[in-house]
Formats: C-alpha cells, sequence, structure tokens
C-alpha cells in the first residue's frame, strides 16, 4: 500500500510511514534477500514525490525505535552540540564536520559527533577518525567520560543501530552508487532523524533546498535549538552540505520558543575571504585527507581548508551558547587553532583509548 501511494506521488501517513519505515529497517538488519531492491525503490520513490514533513518525522520516529543504545549526558551542565551533513554535495569537499568538532571542542564547546564510513563520500567521519588515530568504537559509559574529560567525542552509529552496517555494505556497491541521486530521501532521513546521542541541538547540512523543511521536522523531534544550512560555490550549482566559504549559505535557524528564521550568511559579511574550491576538494585516500585535517588543527594549513573548518566550529559555538555569533565563532576558533588548543585535543582523543 504505501509503495502504491508513493508510486502516485501521494503523502503517507505517520502510520503508515512508520509501518513502512520499520520494515524497511528490519529488512536492511536482516539483510533479506532484495535488501536492495526494496530499500532503493522505497527511498527513491519517496526523493521522486519529495517527502513531506509528517513522513520526515514518522520516519524518525521509526528510526528512534531500533536504537540498541539509550545516552544520558547528565554529567555536563551545558549544552551539548551535534553537527553533520546530508552527503550528496555536487563538490565532493573534505570532510568537515569532524575537524570542526574538534576545534569547537578545544574553544568551550561541549561537541560530539557520531557517524559511519563512506557512504558517497570519499571520507566518512569514521574513516577520518581512525585515520587520525581515534578510537570510534569506545563503549557508551566511556563515551559519556570522554565527553565529560574532553568535552568532545567521537563514535561510530553502527554500533548503535543495527541496519547501518548493511547500509555503509549498500552504498559501496557498484549498482548502488548509480542510484544514489534517487537516494537522497535516505539521507534526508538520517540527516533529521539520527540522533545517537539524544541531543537537543546541531548544526545539519543539506544539499538540496531543504532548509526550512528539515528545521520544522528537527523542531517537531525535540530539537531546542538548530542551524539547517545549504552552502552554494559561486554558482547555485555548486552546493555543499555544511556552511561554505566559496558562496552564499541559505540558514534556517530552530529558535528556542520554537520558531524558525531563514536567512543568508555571506563569508565576507564575517570578515572570511571566498575560498578556493580545489583547496577542499577530498583527497584520494583516507590518509591524505587525514594529513589535510591534522595540518589544520596544528595551524601549519591556512588555506581554505581552515577557513571553512572555522566557519563550521563558528556555528557549533554559536549552539552551545559560547559565542554570541558567527563572527565571534569564526574569530574564537581561528584564535583556538593559532594558539595550538586544537592539536592538542585531537592528540587528547588519540591518547583517551589508552
Amino acid at each position: 500500500m504505501a509503495f502504491d501511494k508513493l508510486a502516485r506521488r501521494e503523502n503517507l501517513s505517520l502510520q503508515e510511514i512508520q509501518l513502512a519505515a520499520g520494515a524497511i529497517f528490519e529488512v536492511l538488519t536482516n539483510r533479506s534477500q532484495d535488501y536492495l531492491m526494496l530499500t532503493t525503490a522505497f527511498f527513491g520513490a519517496l526523493t521522486v514525490k519529495k517527502p513531506c514533513i509528517d513522513e520526515l518525522i514518522g520516519l524518525a520516529k521509526a528510526m528512534e525505535k531500533t536504537k540498541t543504545v539509550n545516552f544520558h549526558f547528565n554529567i555536563v551542565d551545558k549544552p551539548v552540540v551535534t553537527a553533520g551533513g546530508t552527503g550528496g554535495d555536487t563538490l565532493h569537499t573534505i570532510n568537515i564536520t569532524t575537524p570542526a568538532i574538534i576545534t569547537a571542542a578545544s574553544a568551550g564547546a561541549y561537541a560530539v559527533k557520531s557517524g559511519s564510513k563512506s557512504f558517497s563520500s570519499k571520507t566518512g567521519c569514521i574513516d577520518l577518525a581512525e585515520a587520525l588515530g581515534i578510537n570510534t568504537h569506545l563503549s557508551p559509559s566511556k563515551i559519556g567520560e570522554c565527553l565529560k574529560t574532553l568535552r568532545t567525542a567521537l563514535w561510530s552509529s553502527e554500533n548503535i543501530y543495527p541496519w547501518m552496517s548493511s547500509l555503509i555494505q549498500l552504498g559501496s556497491q557498484n549498482s548502488t552508487k548509480q542510484l544514489l541521486p534517487l537516494l537522497y530521501s535516505l539521507r534526508l532521513v538520517i540527516a533529521t532523524a539520527l540522533n545517537p546521542f539524544s541531543l537537543k541541538r546541531q548544526v545539519r547540512g543539506v544539499s538540496e533546498p531543504f532548509t526550512e523543511l528539515v528545521s520544522n521536522v528537527l523542531g517537531s523531534c525535540g530539537y531546542e535549538r538548530a542551524f539547517v544550512v545549504l552552502g552554494y560555490g559561486q554558482t547555485e550549482n555548486i552546493r555543499i552540505d555544511e556552511f561554505s566559504t566559496l558562496g552564499k549559505n541559505v540558514v534556517s535557524e530552530l529558535k528556542l520558543n520554537g520558531d524558525v528564521e531563514t536567512f543568508n550568511v555571506y563569508p565576507q559579511d564575517l570578515g572570511i575571504k571566498i575560498g578556493k574550491p580545489n583547496e577542499i576538494i577530498a583527497r584520494a585516500s583516507h590518509q591524505e585527507n587525514a594529513k589535510i585535517v591534522a595540518k589544520v588543527l596544528s595551524g601549519k594549513d591556512k588555506s581554505s581548508c581552515r577557513d571553512i573548518i572555522l566557519l563550521n566550529a563558528a556555528a557549533i559555538l554559536v549552539l552551545s551558547d559560547v559565542c554570541q555569533n558567527l563572527r565571534d565563532g569564526y574569530e574564537l576558533a581561528k584564535q583556538t587553532i593559532d594558539d595550538g588548543y586544537a592539536f592538542t585535543k585531537l592528540e587528547q582523543l588519540r591518547f583517551f583509548k589508552n
């Protein structure tokens, strides 16, 4: 029934989408016969139709039911922020949010990130973290200890969603790679629904013009503050799922009172020079991308990679209540790297596993 309605481009009800999503996640978890076909057909039809707010809320509820661990970060009395993107950007940049999380934490924020190995990008969050020497498979109690001690933690979400490893395997298949444009709704669902740490604040990047929709879904799913951003290059043909230093950013901000305000942010307004696209493109291997990130965090890399990481760290600092605005956040993040605190934080994360 759900497939029939999606094929007719009709929206599903909350109950219908939860039942359908629950079945899909079970198929993925068990790697049942034809799980590739069923998953791509379902999310492909949803992509073509374009998901509505009730469908995204229903998918979030269905995804929440699959969690095997529940985190409670009552050990800190400050807001804890996470960040990530949907993937699907047209420029294929280096991983930006992982070093942004580390930088923001070294500047005073409580910031954590969950993630996976690469699904559609060159280097996923966990690929990068592991190449940097960080243990991403700590126990939940150790994650809490890491956050309390270091104000940050990086963790593989494969540990909490039983269907995630199947999804990553699916994404690595050559047949699936050709279908990735049809799976954008899946990325959008994960962006709005994946909340392993049960947090209330996040910076979320999208690579399609769904910033207001995602902000409203986050508000309906219990978030109290969020930035949902679509970054552009010099033209709107270039889109990245992060705050961009290449051109305009469309930002939908979820405020504490539940309102959503959409506005544009330009790097020049924050005193940031326009970035060079070729400097932020992902390199061929996880190790090469890790070397770039390490150079940025150590203060040795002054390229566009540095500025785009700083800007995304600034957004985390604002949501953490450390800074009042993006300009102040950018300046604080820059000073943090220049003073050596960001690289020290990276070293602390490396050491924590021991």
